[in-house]
Protein backbone atom coordinates (compact mmCIF):
# COMPACT_ATOMS: atom_id res chain seq x y z
CA UNK A 1 0.00 0.00 0.00
CA UNK A 2 1.24 3.44 -0.70
CA UNK A 3 0.52 7.17 -0.44
CA UNK A 4 1.77 10.41 -0.84
CA UNK A 5 1.53 12.30 2.11
CA UNK A 6 0.95 16.05 1.75
CA UNK A 7 3.08 18.82 2.52
CA UNK A 8 1.49 20.52 6.06
CA UNK A 9 0.70 23.64 4.81
CA UNK A 10 1.21 26.11 2.27
CA UNK A 11 4.30 28.45 2.81
CA UNK A 12 6.23 25.30 3.48
CA UNK A 13 5.23 24.42 0.22
CA UNK A 14 6.23 27.72 -1.35
CA UNK A 15 9.71 27.55 0.58
CA UNK A 16 10.33 24.05 -0.94
CA UNK A 17 8.97 24.98 -4.51
CA UNK A 18 11.47 28.25 -3.95
CA UNK A 19 14.53 26.28 -2.95
CA UNK A 20 13.42 23.44 -5.68
CA UNK A 21 13.66 25.68 -8.67
CA UNK A 22 17.10 26.45 -7.01
CA UNK A 23 18.25 23.37 -6.84
CA UNK A 24 16.79 21.30 -9.04
CA UNK A 25 20.02 21.51 -11.61
CA UNK A 26 22.23 19.98 -9.09
CA UNK A 27 19.35 17.49 -7.46
CA UNK A 28 19.55 17.97 -4.02
CA UNK A 29 17.09 19.47 -1.55
CA UNK A 30 18.07 20.38 2.30
CA UNK A 31 14.66 21.55 3.73
CA UNK A 32 15.38 20.48 7.13
CA UNK A 33 15.75 24.23 8.79
CA UNK A 34 14.42 26.37 5.65
CA UNK A 35 11.08 26.83 7.07
CA UNK A 36 9.87 29.65 9.54
CA UNK A 37 11.00 29.10 12.95
CA UNK A 38 7.29 27.46 14.96
CA UNK A 39 6.22 29.32 18.05
CA UNK A 40 6.58 27.64 21.61
CA UNK A 41 5.66 24.59 22.57
CA UNK A 42 3.09 23.62 24.44
CA UNK A 43 3.89 24.10 28.37
CA UNK A 44 3.72 20.36 29.69
CA UNK A 45 0.66 18.94 31.21
CA UNK A 46 0.04 19.67 34.95
CA UNK A 47 2.25 17.06 36.85
CA UNK A 48 4.10 15.91 34.04
CA UNK A 49 7.04 17.38 34.26
CA UNK A 50 9.10 14.74 35.68
CA UNK A 51 12.67 15.30 34.56
CA UNK A 52 15.15 17.55 35.72
CA UNK A 53 17.95 18.66 33.35
CA UNK A 54 21.29 19.94 34.27
CA UNK A 55 24.36 21.63 31.84
CA UNK A 56 27.91 19.35 33.47
CA UNK A 57 29.28 20.73 30.46
CA UNK A 58 29.72 23.09 27.41
CA UNK A 59 32.26 23.28 24.59
CA UNK A 60 31.94 26.35 22.42
CA UNK A 61 33.93 24.69 19.29
CA UNK A 62 33.50 28.95 17.36
CA UNK A 63 36.57 29.62 15.15
CA UNK A 64 36.49 26.53 13.80
CA UNK A 65 32.88 26.02 13.44
CA UNK A 66 30.89 26.88 10.52
CA UNK A 67 27.53 25.18 10.38
CA UNK A 68 25.29 24.13 7.17
CA UNK A 69 22.05 25.04 8.54
CA UNK A 70 20.53 22.53 6.34
CA UNK A 71 21.91 19.57 7.71
CA UNK A 72 22.25 17.91 11.10
CA UNK A 73 25.06 16.15 11.76
CA UNK A 74 25.77 12.72 14.16
CA UNK A 75 28.10 12.81 17.20
CA UNK A 76 30.38 10.13 17.21
CA UNK A 77 31.46 8.99 20.84
CA UNK A 78 33.80 5.87 22.34
CA UNK A 79 36.23 5.04 24.94
CA UNK A 80 36.55 8.76 26.33
CA UNK A 81 36.33 10.37 23.28
CA UNK A 82 33.78 12.55 21.19
CA UNK A 83 34.32 13.50 17.40
CA UNK A 84 31.98 15.99 15.69
CA UNK A 85 32.56 17.34 12.28
CA UNK A 86 30.93 20.46 10.78
CA UNK A 87 29.68 21.67 7.37
CA UNK A 88 32.86 23.85 6.64
CA UNK A 89 35.71 20.41 6.80
CA UNK A 90 36.76 20.34 10.05
CA UNK A 91 37.06 17.37 11.69
CA UNK A 92 37.10 18.13 16.18
CA UNK A 93 38.12 15.63 18.22
CA UNK A 94 37.74 16.22 22.23
CA UNK A 95 37.98 14.42 25.45
CA UNK A 96 34.94 13.13 27.20
CA UNK A 97 35.11 16.00 29.49
CA UNK A 98 34.83 18.83 26.07
CA UNK A 99 38.55 20.18 26.08
CA UNK A 100 39.70 19.80 22.50
CA UNK A 101 42.24 17.23 21.24
CA UNK A 102 42.88 17.60 17.99
CA UNK A 103 41.32 19.54 14.74
CA UNK A 104 41.87 18.27 11.10
CA UNK A 105 41.04 20.07 8.22
CA UNK A 106 39.11 18.55 4.59
CA UNK A 107 39.00 18.32 1.27
CA UNK A 108 35.36 19.52 1.37
CA UNK A 109 32.73 19.37 3.61
CA UNK A 110 31.89 16.99 6.12
CA UNK A 111 27.89 16.15 5.68
CA UNK A 112 26.32 14.19 8.19
CA UNK A 113 29.52 13.30 10.83
CA UNK A 114 31.77 11.06 11.32
CA UNK A 115 32.14 7.34 12.13
CA UNK A 116 34.39 6.12 15.22
CA UNK A 117 35.42 2.49 15.38
CA UNK A 118 37.97 0.21 16.39
CA UNK A 119 40.26 3.35 16.90
CA UNK A 120 39.72 4.76 14.12
CA UNK A 121 37.75 7.89 12.83
CA UNK A 122 36.51 7.72 9.29
CA UNK A 123 34.71 10.91 7.51
CA UNK A 124 32.96 11.81 4.31
CA UNK A 125 32.70 15.23 2.66
CA UNK A 126 30.95 16.46 -0.51
CA UNK A 127 34.22 16.70 -2.48
CA UNK A 128 33.46 12.50 -2.73
CA UNK A 129 36.62 11.89 -0.32
CA UNK A 130 36.69 9.51 2.77
CA UNK A 131 38.90 10.10 5.44
CA UNK A 132 40.46 7.61 7.74
CA UNK A 133 42.74 8.74 10.81
CA UNK A 134 43.74 7.36 14.15
CA UNK A 135 41.53 8.21 16.96
CA UNK A 136 44.00 8.95 19.28
CA UNK A 137 46.32 11.71 17.38
CA UNK A 138 44.40 12.30 14.41
CA UNK A 139 47.28 10.82 12.16
CA UNK A 140 45.41 10.28 8.28
CA UNK A 141 45.73 6.79 7.64
CA UNK A 142 44.28 7.03 3.98
CA UNK A 143 41.92 9.26 1.82
CA UNK A 144 40.11 7.96 -1.06
CA UNK A 145 37.90 9.85 -3.67
CA UNK A 146 34.63 8.45 -4.75
CA UNK A 147 32.74 9.82 -7.61
CA UNK A 148 30.35 12.23 -5.82
CA UNK A 149 29.12 13.39 -2.19
CA UNK A 150 29.31 11.45 0.59
CA UNK A 151 25.57 11.89 2.38
CA UNK A 152 26.08 9.46 4.98
CA UNK A 153 27.96 8.38 8.28
CA UNK A 154 30.33 5.43 7.62
CA UNK A 155 29.14 1.75 8.55
CA UNK A 156 31.91 -0.76 9.92
CA UNK A 157 30.67 -4.19 9.38
CA UNK A 158 32.96 -7.30 9.66
CA UNK A 159 35.82 -5.81 7.04
CA UNK A 160 33.76 -3.92 5.11
CA UNK A 161 33.42 0.18 5.18
CA UNK A 162 29.62 1.20 3.71
CA UNK A 163 28.84 4.74 2.43
CA UNK A 164 26.03 5.92 0.15
CA UNK A 165 27.01 9.21 -1.91
CA UNK A 166 24.79 11.22 -3.64
CA UNK A 167 24.64 9.69 -7.49
CA UNK A 168 23.07 6.73 -5.42
CA UNK A 169 26.27 4.49 -5.31
CA UNK A 170 26.90 2.10 -2.10
CA UNK A 171 30.14 1.78 -1.69
CA UNK A 172 31.96 -0.93 0.51
CA UNK A 173 35.70 -0.01 1.30
CA UNK A 174 38.51 -1.94 2.74
CA UNK A 175 38.91 -0.32 6.47
CA UNK A 176 42.31 -0.46 6.70
CA UNK A 177 43.04 1.11 3.55
CA UNK A 178 40.20 2.22 1.66
CA UNK A 179 41.03 0.06 -1.20
CA UNK A 180 36.95 -0.73 -3.32
CA UNK A 181 35.58 -3.74 -2.07
CA UNK A 182 32.20 -3.75 -4.53
CA UNK A 183 29.57 -1.36 -5.53
CA UNK A 184 25.59 -1.35 -5.80
CA UNK A 185 23.90 1.64 -7.96
CA UNK A 186 20.73 2.36 -7.84
CA UNK A 187 19.43 5.17 -10.70
CA UNK A 188 18.30 8.66 -8.55
CA UNK A 189 15.64 10.88 -9.25
CA UNK A 190 16.27 15.09 -10.39
CA UNK A 191 15.71 16.14 -7.00
CA UNK A 192 16.23 14.06 -3.96
CA UNK A 193 16.03 15.21 -0.12
CA UNK A 194 19.90 15.29 1.65
CA UNK A 195 19.21 13.12 4.01
CA UNK A 196 20.33 9.67 3.17
CA UNK A 197 19.61 6.65 5.13
CA UNK A 198 23.00 4.93 6.71
CA UNK A 199 23.14 1.25 5.26
CA UNK A 200 22.19 -1.12 8.23
CA UNK A 201 23.79 -4.76 8.16
CA UNK A 202 22.48 -7.90 9.86
CA UNK A 203 23.82 -11.30 9.55
CA UNK A 204 25.58 -11.01 6.51
CA UNK A 205 23.02 -8.67 5.05
CA UNK A 206 22.88 -5.08 4.15
CA UNK A 207 19.93 -3.10 4.09
CA UNK A 208 20.16 0.29 2.23
CA UNK A 209 17.20 2.73 1.12
CA UNK A 210 17.83 5.18 -1.56
CA UNK A 211 16.08 8.35 -3.15
CA UNK A 212 13.87 6.65 -5.64
CA UNK A 213 11.66 4.98 -2.52
CA UNK A 214 13.50 1.42 -2.64
CA UNK A 215 15.17 -0.67 -0.11
CA UNK A 216 17.60 -3.29 -1.40
CA UNK A 217 19.12 -6.02 0.18
CA UNK A 218 22.55 -7.28 -0.57
CA UNK A 219 25.38 -9.82 0.28
CA UNK A 220 27.45 -7.70 2.65
CA UNK A 221 30.86 -10.14 1.08
CA UNK A 222 30.04 -9.40 -2.58
CA UNK A 223 27.23 -6.84 -2.97
CA UNK A 224 25.19 -9.03 -4.94
CA UNK A 225 21.57 -8.22 -4.77
CA UNK A 226 19.54 -10.53 -2.74
CA UNK A 227 16.37 -8.79 -2.60
CA UNK A 228 14.54 -5.47 -3.24
CA UNK A 229 11.47 -3.83 -2.52
CA UNK A 230 9.15 -0.60 -3.06
CA UNK A 231 8.43 1.09 0.18
CA UNK A 232 6.51 4.63 -1.81
CA UNK A 233 5.67 4.91 -5.22
CA UNK A 234 6.42 8.38 -6.57
CA UNK A 235 3.25 10.63 -7.46
CA UNK A 236 2.53 14.05 -9.24
CA UNK A 237 3.96 16.44 -12.10
CA UNK A 238 6.89 17.76 -10.35
CA UNK A 239 10.35 16.73 -8.54
CA UNK A 240 9.26 17.65 -5.25
CA UNK A 241 5.97 16.33 -5.46
CA UNK A 242 7.64 13.13 -6.39
CA UNK A 243 10.23 12.92 -3.45
CA UNK A 244 10.28 9.62 -2.09
CA UNK A 245 13.58 9.05 -0.78
CA UNK A 246 13.87 6.58 2.41
CA UNK A 247 15.52 9.21 4.45
CA UNK A 248 15.38 6.71 7.88
CA UNK A 249 17.97 3.87 7.93
CA UNK A 250 16.06 0.45 8.18
CA UNK A 251 15.40 -0.81 11.61
CA UNK A 252 15.73 -5.07 12.26
CA UNK A 253 13.49 -6.61 14.29
CA UNK A 254 12.79 -10.60 14.57
CA UNK A 255 12.91 -12.05 11.08
CA UNK A 256 11.92 -8.89 9.50
CA UNK A 257 13.06 -5.58 8.19
CA UNK A 258 11.80 -1.81 9.05
CA UNK A 259 11.86 1.00 6.75
CA UNK A 260 10.24 4.58 6.02
CA UNK A 261 10.20 7.26 3.08
CA UNK A 262 9.49 10.73 2.95
CA UNK A 263 6.12 10.91 1.54
CA UNK A 264 5.64 7.42 1.43
CA UNK A 265 5.18 4.82 4.09
CA UNK A 266 6.48 2.97 7.15
CA UNK A 267 6.40 -0.58 6.30
CA UNK A 268 7.73 -4.21 7.04
CA UNK A 269 9.64 -6.78 5.23
CA UNK A 270 10.69 -10.08 5.89
CA UNK A 271 14.71 -10.40 5.96
CA UNK A 272 14.25 -13.61 3.61
CA UNK A 273 12.66 -12.87 -0.22
CA UNK A 274 11.71 -8.89 1.10
CA UNK A 275 7.73 -9.92 1.23
CA UNK A 276 5.92 -6.82 2.84
CA UNK A 277 4.70 -7.96 6.15
CA UNK A 278 2.72 -4.57 6.87
CA UNK A 279 2.62 -0.57 5.81
CA UNK A 280 0.97 2.08 6.81
CA UNK A 281 1.08 5.85 5.43
CA UNK A 282 3.84 7.92 7.46
CA UNK A 283 5.86 10.39 5.67
CA UNK A 284 9.22 9.99 7.87
CA UNK A 285 13.04 11.11 7.89
CA UNK A 286 14.09 10.68 11.19
CA UNK A 287 15.11 6.71 12.00
CA UNK A 288 12.59 4.88 14.00
CA UNK A 289 14.04 3.41 17.48
CA UNK A 290 13.00 0.35 18.70
CA UNK A 291 12.67 -0.29 22.53
CA UNK A 292 10.67 -2.53 24.51
CA UNK A 293 9.17 -4.23 21.74
CA UNK A 294 7.48 -0.83 20.29
CA UNK A 295 8.59 0.58 17.62
CA UNK A 296 8.66 5.04 17.92
CA UNK A 297 8.19 7.32 15.26
CA UNK A 298 8.48 10.35 14.53
CA UNK A 299 7.06 11.85 11.03
CA UNK A 300 8.33 14.91 9.07
CA UNK A 301 5.29 17.25 10.60
CA UNK A 302 6.51 16.49 14.16
CA UNK A 303 4.29 14.12 15.36
CA UNK A 304 5.27 10.63 17.21
CA UNK A 305 3.79 7.18 17.07
CA UNK A 306 4.40 4.10 19.20
CA UNK A 307 3.91 1.15 16.53
CA UNK A 308 3.66 -2.36 17.15
CA UNK A 309 6.35 -3.89 14.95
CA UNK A 310 4.55 -6.96 14.86
CA UNK A 311 1.81 -5.91 13.21
CA UNK A 312 1.77 -1.51 12.08
CA UNK A 313 -0.91 -0.78 14.63
CA UNK A 314 -0.60 2.38 16.47
CA UNK A 315 -0.72 2.33 19.83
CA UNK A 316 -0.54 5.75 20.79
CA UNK A 317 0.02 9.39 18.70
CA UNK A 318 1.59 12.41 20.07
CA UNK A 319 0.39 15.32 17.82
CA UNK A 320 1.72 18.14 20.44
CA UNK A 321 4.70 18.81 18.18
CA UNK A 322 2.95 18.88 14.99
CA UNK A 323 4.26 21.59 13.18
CA UNK A 324 7.90 21.36 15.31
CA UNK A 325 10.79 20.06 12.83
CA UNK A 326 12.00 17.65 14.59
CA UNK A 327 16.25 17.37 14.03
CA UNK A 328 17.02 14.23 16.17
CA UNK A 329 15.06 11.17 18.04
CA UNK A 330 16.53 8.86 19.98
CA UNK A 331 16.39 6.79 23.17
CA UNK A 332 18.80 6.87 26.35
CA UNK A 333 17.89 4.19 29.14
CA UNK A 334 14.21 4.62 29.64
CA UNK A 335 13.53 7.76 28.20
CA UNK A 336 12.68 9.15 24.69
CA UNK A 337 14.15 11.72 23.62
CA UNK A 338 13.58 14.64 20.09
CA UNK A 339 15.37 17.96 19.39
CA UNK A 340 13.85 20.82 17.38
CA UNK A 341 15.11 23.36 15.26
CA UNK A 342 14.18 25.82 17.81
CA UNK A 343 16.68 24.21 20.16
CA UNK A 344 14.21 22.43 22.27
CA UNK A 345 15.30 19.26 23.89
CA UNK A 346 12.09 16.93 24.73
CA UNK A 347 12.13 13.96 27.27
CA UNK A 348 8.75 11.95 26.42
CA UNK A 349 7.41 8.85 28.16
CA UNK A 350 7.26 5.58 26.08
CA UNK A 351 4.16 4.02 27.83
CA UNK A 352 2.14 7.00 27.39
CA UNK A 353 3.74 9.26 24.83
CA UNK A 354 3.38 12.23 26.73
CA UNK A 355 5.91 15.08 27.49
CA UNK A 356 8.11 14.76 31.26
CA UNK A 357 10.17 17.36 29.98
CA UNK A 358 11.62 19.60 28.19
CA UNK A 359 13.79 22.58 28.02
CA UNK A 360 15.49 25.11 25.28
CA UNK A 361 19.82 24.21 25.30
CA UNK A 362 19.99 27.07 22.67
CA UNK A 363 18.73 29.59 20.71
CA UNK A 364 20.27 28.47 17.89
CA UNK A 365 18.71 24.82 16.48
CA UNK A 366 19.53 21.36 17.28
CA UNK A 367 21.06 19.75 14.62
CA UNK A 368 22.33 16.20 16.17
CA UNK A 369 20.33 13.46 17.20
CA UNK A 370 20.98 12.95 21.32
CA UNK A 371 23.53 10.70 22.10
CA UNK A 372 22.96 8.50 25.15
CA UNK A 373 26.40 7.78 27.05
CA UNK A 374 24.84 5.97 29.73
CA UNK A 375 23.45 7.16 33.71
CA UNK A 376 21.43 9.59 32.12
CA UNK A 377 24.17 11.43 30.47
CA UNK A 378 23.58 12.73 26.59
CA UNK A 379 25.02 14.60 23.86
CA UNK A 380 23.37 17.36 22.14
CA UNK A 381 25.09 19.97 19.15
CA UNK A 382 23.38 23.13 18.58
CA UNK A 383 23.41 24.86 15.09
CA UNK A 384 25.56 27.50 16.68
CA UNK A 385 28.20 25.12 17.14
CA UNK A 386 28.55 24.32 21.03
CA UNK A 387 28.66 20.82 22.03
CA UNK A 388 26.36 20.57 25.62
CA UNK A 389 26.60 17.32 27.97
CA UNK A 390 23.33 16.40 29.77
CA UNK A 391 22.27 14.93 32.73
CA UNK A 392 18.97 14.01 32.68
CA UNK A 393 17.00 13.29 36.26
CA UNK A 394 13.85 11.97 37.33
CA UNK A 395 12.14 14.36 40.15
Amino acid sequence: MTSRIPFPSLWRLLTLGALALLLDGCGMLSWFHSTPSPKAPPPLAKGQDKVAFSTEWQARLYGIWQVDPYQGTQIASGKGQIVVADASGHLVSLTDNGRQRWVRSLDGKTARGPTLADGVVYAGTDAGKVYAFTAKDGHKLWAVQLSSEVLTPAVVAHGHLLVQTVDGHLWALDPKDGKVQWTFSMNEPSLILRAIATPTVGDGVVYAGFADGTVVALSLSSGAELWRAQVALPHGSSALARMVDVAASPVIWKNRVITAAYQGNLAAYALQGGTQSWSIPMSVYQTPVLYDGHLFVADADGRISSVDPDSGSVLWRNDRLNGHYLTGFGMCGSDLLATDNRGYLYVIDPRTGHRIGQTRMSGHGIQSTPVCLGNGQILVLSDAGTLYRIKLAKR
